[in-house]
């Protein structure tokens, strides 16, 4: 078993900007955010997945990097595939 970090940085841009800013003045939920996290998520499990045969435990990190991206990261433990 090794350990593995798997990271990708997500970044907003003008179009959901503005339809979010529109929700947050009514107190809605960001969905387009959420959107743009769950797909960066997805991706890297499905990475995860092809790199890692048997993984013991992971973990998914969501960390502001700068006011206008994120970081993604999955991390945990698992045997490379070969």
């Amino acid at each position: 078993m090794i350990d593995f970090s798997i990271t990708r940085v997500v970044t907003r841009n003008i179009v959901i900007d503005s339809f979010q800013g529109i929700r947050t003045t009514f107190g809605l939920r960001l969905r387009g955010y959420e959107k743009m996290i769950n797909e960066a998520t997805s991706i890297l499990l499905k990475q995860m997945r092809s790199e890692y045969k048997k993984v013991s435990w992971w973990r998914v990190s969501i960390n502001p990097i700068v006011k206008d991206a994120v970081m993604v990261t999955v991390f945990g433990e698992g045997t490379k595939n070969e």
